[in-house]
C-alpha cells in the first residue's frame, strides 16, 4: 500500500520548538491579521454569543470565588433562580479566561485575550501537525489556511462562540498526538494523545462529538497503513489508540459523567427544538460558495444572513490539490485523498440530503446546527492544502525549499482573500455588561424561549423577587418567608451558596429563590435539613420552627460528580506518571 508511512513510520519532519525557524515566525506574524481587531478598546456585543462569552465568565468567576474550584452553578440565570450551566457546558475555556481575571484583567479583556491566544495556538498546532506529515513548507500553508478560513473568522467576529473557538485550537494537537502515537507507540505518546483528547472534551462538547468520528476513521487509516494488515501489529496499534482514547475520556469524566447522568434534570428541549432544531439549519450547496458576509442568524431555507462559505481561495487550493494527488504518485497521496474525502463527507452531512442521517444519529439534537461541521471542513481543507505543497514538492524537479516564493504568495493570497471578514461590528462596553445584570437583561429580552428551566420547573419564569434588585444595583435578598411570621437577613450570597438569618415568630415556610437541582443541600443551624421544591418554578423550600436560625444553602456533590472527579484524578495521575516516571518503572516494548 502506498501510504505516507515509510519503514520508520510517519515521515520524520521535526517540529523544532527548541528552535523557532522562519516558518514559525511567519505564522505568528500572519496570525495578527485574525486577532488584530481584538486590540481595540471596543468589543462587538452584537455578535451572536458575544454577551454570553462575557457573562458566562462573570458567572464562572462568582462560583469560583465562592470556593468551588470546579464550578457547576451559574447563580444569576433565570432572573436569579440560577442554572447548572457549567454542569452541562464544558468549562475549560473559562478556566483560561478566569486565570487572566485573577491576574487583573477585566472580563471582556480576558475573553479577548484568550481569543488571541487560541488563534496563535491553532496556527502553531497546524504547523506542527502538517509539517509532521508533509514537511515545513506544507506546515506554513496549512496554518495560514486554518487561521483565516472564513468559518474560523466567523466564529470570532460574527458568532463569538468562545468555547467552540478555543476548541478549534485544540483539534490540531489531538490529531498530531495520535499521529505520533501510531507512528511509534510508547507510554509518553500514549499520555500525550490521551491528554489532548481529554482537553478537547473539557473545552467544547460539540466539537468533541463532531471531531471524534473523523479522528476514529483517521486512526484506522493510520493503523491500516502502518500494520500492513499484519494482525498482531494491527492489534497492537489499535490497543494503543484505544488506550489513549479511554485515557482522554477518563480525564474528562469530571465533566462527561454528570452531563450523561444529569442532563435529564434540565429542560433540555429548550436547546434542541424550535430555532435550535437541527432540521432548520441545513446548508444548501449554493451557500458553500456565496461570498456574501452577514452578521445575522441562520434559519430554514437557502437565504441566511450568515455565511456558510468554504472560502473561494481555499476551495481553489482544494481542487488543485486533488488534481495533483490524482495525477501524480507521491508518499502523501493517500493522505491528501483521505482529508479531501473527509471534507466531502462533512459537506454532504451539512446538506438537506443528509436529513435522514441526522434523524438516526442519537446526539444530532445536541449538535444543534449541521453547519457546525464547517469546523471539520476548516481543519480538513487546511490539511489538503498542506498536501498540495507536498505533492508539488515531490520528485527531483522540485526540491524542498524551491517553491518558497510561490508558497509565500499562496499564503498572502489566502490572507487577503479573508481580510474583509476580520471586521466586527464594534460596540462600546457598557459597565453592566461585566456584571450579573447582563444575564438578567438577557433574560428580560429573551423570555420567549431562552430563560433556562430545570426539570421541576412547571412554568417558565417571567420575573423573580430579585429582578428589581438587579435593576437597581442593590444587594440581593435570595430567600424569603412564604408562610408564617418572621424576618430574613442575608449573611452571604455567593456563586453556589447562600447563608441567611431567619427570625421566626411562628413556624414558617421558608424558600430560597433558587431552582432545585441535584446537589443542593440545606443546613439548619449546622445540621442537614431535608428540602422540597415548590411549584410553579421548582424553588427550594423548607419548613422551620419558631425561633432564630441560620439557614445555609450549598451546592454539594452527587454520585456521578464524585465518581467523575475520582476518575479524572486517576487519569491525570496516570498521565503524569506516564510522562515523567523513569523508564525502569515501565516495561518497554
Amino acid at each position: 500500500m502506498n501510504t505516507m508511512f515509510s519503514e520508520g513510520g510517519v515521515q520524520n519532519y521535526s517540529f523544532g520548538l527548541r528552535k523557532l525557524d522562519s516558518t514559525i515566525w511567519l505564522v505568528l506574524a500572519l496570525s495578527v491579521v485574525a486577532w488584530a481587531p481584538l486590540l481595540t478598546p471596543a468589543y462587538f456585543f452584537n455578535a451572536h454569543d458575544a454577551r454570553h462569552s462575557v457573562f458566562f465568565l462573570v458567572e464562572f468567576d462568582q462560583t469560583f470565588r465562592d470556593g468551588y474550584l470546579w464550578p457547576r452553578w451559574a447563580p444569576d440565570f433565570a432572573f436569579g433562580y440560577g442554572y447548572p450551566l457549567f454542569n452541562m457546558y464544558a468549562p475549560l475555556a473559562f478556566y483560561a479566561a478566569e486565570l487572566l481575571v485573577l491576574l487583573g484583567l477585566g472580563f471582556t479583556a480576558a475573553v479577548k485575550s484568550v481569543y488571541v491566544l487560541a488563534t496563535i495556538a491553532a496556527g502553531l498546532g497546524m504547523v506542527g501537525f502538517a509539517r509532521r506529515l508533509f514537511g515545513p513548507l506544507a506546515g506554513l500553508l496549512a496554518a495560514v489556511v486554518y487561521m483565516v478560513v472564513p468559518f474560523h473568522l466567523l466564529e470570532i467576529f460574527v458568532r463569538s462562540a468562545y468555547a467552540e473557538y478555543v476548541s478549534l485550537a485544540v483539534i490540531p494537537f489531538v490529531f498530531w498526538a495520535f499521529t505520533e502515537l501510531i507512528a511509534a507507540p510508547g507510554r509518553r505518546r500514549l499520555a500525550l494523545a490521551g491528554l489532548a483528547y481529554g482537553l478537547l472534551a473539557l473545552t467544547h462538547h460539540t466539537s468533541f462529538f463532531t471531531f471524534t468520528p473523523v479522528l476514529v476513521v483517521y486512526i484506522l487509516y493510520l493503523i491500516l497503513g502502518k500494520s500492513k494488515l499484519n494482525v498482531m501489529a494491527l492489534a497492537r496499534y489499535a490497543l494503543f489508540a484505544a488506550g489513549a482514547g479511554l485515557l482522554g475520556v477518563l480525564l474528562a469524566a469530571i465533566y462527561l459523567l454528570p452531563v450523561l447522568a444529569e442532563t435529564s434534570y434540565i429542560k433540555v428541549e429548550q436547546w434542541t427544538s424550535g430555532s435550535y432544531s437541527y432540521l432548520q439549519h441545513f446548508v444548501y450547496f449554493s451557500q458553500f460558495f456565496k461570498e456574501a458576509w452577514g452578521y445575522g442568524y441562520a434559519g430554514p431555507g437557502p437565504v441566511d444572513d450568515l455565511s456558510f462559505q468554504l472560502g473561494i481561495v481555499v476551495f481553489v487550493l482544494l481542487a488543485f490539490a486533488l488534481v495533483v494527488s490524482i495525477g501524480r504518485s507521491y508518499p502523501h497521496r493517500y493522505t491528501a485523498i483521505f482529508f479531501f474525502g473527509a471534507t466531502l463527507v462533512a459537506v454532504l452531512l451539512m446538506s438537506p440530503l443528509a436529513g435522514p442521517v441526522w434523524q438516526v444519529i442519537p446526539i444530532a439534537s445536541l449538535v444543534q446546527f449541521p453547519w457546525r461541521l464547517l469546523a471539520v471542513t476548516a481543519f480538513t481543507m487546511s490539511m489538503v492544502s498542506a498536501a498540495l505543497v507536498a505533492g508539488l514538492n515531490a520528485g527531483d524537479h522540485h526540491p524542498t525549499g524551491e517553491l518558497s516564493p510561490a508558497l509565500y504568495l499562496l499564503a498572502l493570497v489566502m490572507v487577503l482573500g479573508s481580510f474583509g471578514y476580520t471586521v466586527p461590528q464594534y460596540t462600546d462596553i457598557p459597565a453592566w455588561a461585566e456584571t450579573p445584570l447582563a444575564v438578567v437583561n438577557w433574560d428580560r429580552a429573551s423570555i420567549v424561549d431562552r430563560v433556562g428551566m430545570v426539570s421541576v420547573t412547571a412554568e417558565q419564569p417571567q420575573t423573580s423577587p430579585m429582578e428589581a434588585q438587579y435593576l437597581a444595583g442593590q444587594p440581593l435578598t435570595t430567600a424569603g418567608i412564604i408562610a408564617g411570621q418572621g424576618t430574613v437577613a442575608m449573611l452571604h450570597h455567593g456563586g453556589a451558596s447562600d447563608r441567611v438569618k431567619v427570625t421566626a415568630q411562628t413556624p414558617v415556610t421558608f424558600q430560597f429563590y433558587t431552582y432545585d437541582y441535584p446537589g443542593w443541600q440545606v443546613w439548619l443551624d449546622g445540621q442537614p435539613l431535608a428540602h422540597r421544591y415548590e411549584p410553579p418554578h421548582g424553588l427550594i423550600t423548607v419548613d422551620l420552627p419558631a425561633g432564630e436560625h441560620e439557614v445555609d444553602l450549598r451546592m454539594g456533590s452527587t454520585p456521578p460528580r464524585t465518581l467523575g472527579a475520582i476518575l479524572s484524578g486517576l487519569a491525570l495521575a496516570a498521565i503524569i506518571a506516564l510522562l515523567v516516571a523513569p523508564k525502569s518503572v515501565f516495561r518497554q516494548n
